[in-house]
Parts: C-alpha cells; sequence; structure tokens
C-alpha cells in the first residue's frame, strides 16, 4: 500500500501541559486518503481519534474534516475538533483568526479562540444532541451501584458518539467504577452504543462548578479516554436539563495519570460550548 506525502501534528487537547490531556494526531495531505487508508492510519497511530485534513479550506472558507478511531471513522467528536482547529491556525494560518468554522459528519462546527499558542482558550459550538432515558437496570452488576441512583438521571445521548452518562454522589466511587468490562463491553456492542460517562461532583472549582469524570469507550476493546469533548457536551446538556447553566469546568484523564480540564459554558438556551487548551507535541513528514 503507497502512503500518500503526508504531515503529521500530534497535540495535546485539554490540557495546560504538554504530555497531558488528550493526544491528537492531525494529518495534513495534499490528497485526501481514502476510508480504508484513513482508517488503516489511525490504526496506526492506535490513538483514541486522528484526524485528515487537506491544506487548504473548502471555497466557502470552513475546513472539511475526518475523524477516525482506531476502528471506525465518526461524524464529530470533541477533542479532534479542537485540537484540528488549533492545527490549522497555529500551523497552516498566519493571520490567526479569532474563529473558524469546520465541516464534521455532523454538519458544520464553529471553533472559537481566546489568546494564542498554547495558551489560547479554543472553544467549540457543540451539534445539537438526541437523547433517551437509561434503563439504569442495564447496568446492575456492570458498574458500581453508587452510579444506580446518582443525582443525575441516567440518560443516553448522542452527538456523533452515542454515550451513556451516569452520576454518583461522591467523586470516591469513581476510583474503581467498573465492576465487569466483559459484561460492559457486550452492552456496548448489543445496544451500539460508543461508551459511557461517569461523573461525581466535586463542589467548586475556584468559582466555576466542578465535576470529575471518567469516560470509558469501545474502540475493538474497552478503552478509556484522558478527555472527551463530544461526551462533555452531552454531559452539559444533561446539567442544563436538571437546572444548572453558566460555567462549569469537568476534570478528566486523573487516573490516567493524563490529567485533563475541560471548561463549559452552558446558556439557557441554545448550543453547549466546550473548552480548553491545546499543546503541542512534535511535527513531522512522512516518506
Amino acid at each position: 500500500m503507497a502512503l500518500p506525502a503526508f504531515t503529521l501534528h500530534v497535540v495535546d487537547v485539554f490540557a495546560d501541559t504538554p504530555l497531558a490531556g488528550n493526544p491528537l494526531a492531525v494529518i495534513i495531505a495534499d490528497r485526501l486518503p481514502d476510508s480504508e487508508l484513513r482508517q488503516a492510519i489511525a490504526r496506526e497511530t492506535n490513538l483514541s481519534e486522528t484526524t485528515f485534513l487537506g491544506p487548504c479550506a473548502d471555497p466557502d472558507g470552513a475546513w472539511s474534516v475526518r475523524i477516525h478511531t482506531p476502528s471506525e471513522e465518526l461524524p464529530f467528536a470533541g477533542h479532534p475538533v479542537l485540537g484540528t482547529a488549533w492545527v490549522i491556525r497555529e500551523r497552516l494560518l498566519d493571520d490567526r483568526p479569532r474563529a473558524l468554522l469546520l465541516r464534521t459528519g455532523k454538519g458544520p462546527v464553529a471553533v472559537g479562540f481566546e489568546g494564542d499558542g498554547a495558551d489560547a482558550l479554543v472553544w467549540l459550538q457543540a451539534p445539537e444532541a438526541e437523547f433517551e432515558d437509561l434503563p439504569v437496570a442495564e447496568l446492575e452488576g456492570l458498574v458500581d451501584d453508587a452510579f444506580l441512583s446518582g443525582p443525575l438521571p441516567g440518560v443516553v445521548g448522542h452527538n456523533g458518539p452515542t454515550m451513556m452518562l451516569v452520576s454518583a454522589a461522591d467523586a470516591a466511587a469513581l476510583a474503581d467504577p467498573l465492576t465487569d468490562l466483559n459484561a460492559l463491553t457486550a452492552l456496548l456492542r448489543r445496544t451500539g452504543r460508543s461508551g459511557i460517562l461517569m461523573a461525581a461532583p466535586l463542589g467548586s472549582e475556584g468559582e466555576q462548578p466542578g465535576w470529575e469524570v471518567r469516560v470509558f469507550f469501545l474502540a475493538g476493546t474497552l478503552r478509556e479516554d484522558p478527555a472527551t469533548g463530544s461526551a462533555a457536551a452531552l454531559f452539559g446538556d444533561v446539567l442544563r436539563h436538571n437546572g444548572q447553566t453558566g460555567a462549569c469546568v469537568l476534570r478528566q484523564g486523573l487516573a490516567m495519570q493524563r490529567p485533563s480540564r475541560l471548561y463549559l459554558r452552558i446558556p439557557d438556551q441554545g448550543p453547549i460550548a466546550v473548552g480548553g487548551q491545546v499543546q503541542p507535541v512534535w511535527s513531522g513528514r512522512n516518506g
């Protein structure tokens, strides 16, 4: 299989320092690889997501991006959109615009920037989500019992990935939240869901309400994700439905030694905004 020439950027998303947060591989090629080759490259990087785009925007000014996990293509995912937008702005453009539009499988996603370089706070406007009630009885024996009757009702949300979202009253429940990994994997495969977000309140992070979250997702096998923007957006919608609006911060990745910080802006109505910093790690060209 012949590989086209491309540039590869690896960045850490939702991280305030390199080698934290969620790593992302961004492939920039003059000729976009076909679906089979993109999937093979994503398996090679073996990161939670790898994105692919061309060196120029589309004629309408939007940037088309394709997002792959090691096992499948996704229509939308949060940390790949933020990281890819940062790479476009910092590595491909000279004028450092304050906003970009990325075209995803869920439609156009607006991304804004506050600041420059690794200190910039990057924000995306999440696509509209769909929800249904989660029969928590499905999770009996699969997760810690604390998540079967948490402070927020269990739901299934879809904004690209399809995630179960559950909560516990005490963050201590997140130390060892899964009781049967094989049964949980079987449930995800049977239902076609992508994974599960498990949350517990932290009180306040400075002036903002805070939650600690862990996210487990299916990519061949069950894996933990150090920072998950799409699931954070779904969680923001859950918080809004339960009366919480304004600013919120999520901590993720602590158990993986990949500390991540995700910021939410939850308006009374309209899109949830998810923000974080992006740290460059390394860049190179193949061949």
